[in-house]
């Protein structure tokens, strides 16, 4: 454990070195490019490292995470374009079979084409893992010897017409998502899948703060493997959403959409479920230093083992406050509501119910410094005996830029 400690400060010492040094000479330039080097590390103590239920035994351990990140920014014809490069890297105390090194790609271009005309691309690349006890090995985290790790890639395109001035917007989009398993194992290349999904949103101005928006959108979700023809658990999602997009007061802004989602599964053994999905967020800052926020969605996502999909309810009130210029905190609660649906006659539907507490301090050390105290706890119910958990983690966190 020693060691460790001292390599989470030796790698903290170091990046904190650069970057004061780096404080005149401002940022990097490379020709056309501006690097922004960020590095982002914790310690951390966590009581239940697999999310084992409370009846069996719990690993508890101290986890040191190291994670530096490098951005090239640039412009094309006035137009920002991005891209970024992240590895973390987490390393338990006492559980080394939890260590993990992950991988992330990301880049984004805005391009204004005229006034009326614009573009955005994205892209995500992640090569990463879940922890045990979560994903597909949620129930069972002490039965593998290692986390799952997998291959994640996200490209989304979009294209607007409309100026800013004009009272109605139309945007289309585009997008894909894959996500692949590395273990061969036949129950993970069951959990192999692509999403393609593509909808238009139109947003108009009914009055000077108030925005009516419908959104419509169809998703296609393909798996590479099916355990037979009769569990065949392809499908097509559509979604039709709309709502109201306001800033009533200075104190006040917020969204609300709400309307109708039909998923609909190539296997006739497999219901089509129709239903009510909604996304609301809403801002309040009563005085200039504080805000609330709550936030409230309801969809559909793959299942991670039991059911054809899950049926999920989130719902998180967030408040922040800044006490000082360089102090700040946040707390909020998040409850989500998880139901497993079964075509299957007979077999009971898996929910479950999770609380998760979250509560940080932010200091501002330095321009270039930044550090964080911070504390969650978790708590997960179910009518699966193997599923509920009580998990806590507390922590310091550091970030380092230029």
């Amino acid at each position: 454990m020693i060691v460790r400690i001292n390599k989470l400060a030796a790698m903290m010492a170091i990046f904190a070195t650069a970057a004061t040094q780096a404080q005149d000479a401002g940022r990097i330039q490379a020709g056309s490019f501006d690097i922004i080097p960020t590095f982002t590390s914790s310690l951390a103590y966590i009581d239940n490292v697999t999310y084992s239920q409370d009846s069996e035994p719990q690993i508890d351990s101290w986890r040191a995470t190291f994670a530096p990140q490098l951005t090239f920014a640039t412009q094309i014809d006035s137009n920002p374009v991005r891209l970024s490069y992240r590895v973390a890297r987490g390393e338990y105390f006492t559980s080394t079979d939890d260590d993990y090194t992950d991988h992330f790609v990301f880049a984004d271009g805005d391009f204004e084409l005229n006034s009326r005309h614009r573009v955005n691309l994205s892209g995500e690349y992640e090569d990463g893992h879940e922890e045990r006890g979560t994903g597909f090995s949620i129930g069972t985290g002490e039965e593998i010897t290692s986390p799952d790790t997998f291959k994640r890639s996200f490209i989304e395109g979009e294209y607007s017409y409309g100026s800013f001035t004009s009272d109605g917007m139309l945007t289309f989009r585009a997008s894909r998502l894959s996500r692949d398993y590395d273990r061969t194992d036949d129950e993970y290349l069951y959990r192999d899948r692509v999403q393609n999904k593509i909808g238009a949103e139109f947003d108009y101005q009914i009055a000077p703060a108030t925005n009516i928006v419908i959104d419509i959108s169809e998703k296609y979700v393909r798996y590479d493997l099916q355990e037979s023809e009769t569990a065949n658990r392809d499908s097509n999602v559509l979604r039709i959403l709309g709502g109201v997009r306001w800033e009533s007061t200075a104190a006040t802004t917020g969204f609300a959409k709400i309307g109708y989602t039909e998923r609909e599964f190539e296997s006739a053994s497999r219901d089509t479920f129709t239903g009510t999905d909604w996304e609301v967020g809403v801002d309040w800052t009563p005085i200039e230093y504080t805000q609330f926020r709550f936030v409230t969605n309801a969809d559909t996502r793959e299942t991670n083992g039991d059911g054809d999909f899950i049926r999920n309810k989130d719902y998180s009130v967030i408040w922040q406050h800044e006490w000082r210029q360089d102090l700040r905190t946040e707390v909020s609660i998040t409850s989500t509501d998880s139901e497993y649906i079964e075509s299957v006659d007979g077999v009971e539907d898996r929910k479950d119910d999770t609380m998760v507490y979250d509560a940080s301090v932010s200091y501002q050390a330095r321009r270039w410094l930044s550090v964080t105290a911070f504390a969650r706890f978790q708590e997960r119910d179910s009518n699966r005996d193997t599923i509920g958990n009580d998990r806590s983690i507390v922590g310091l966190r550091a970030e380092v830029t230029l």
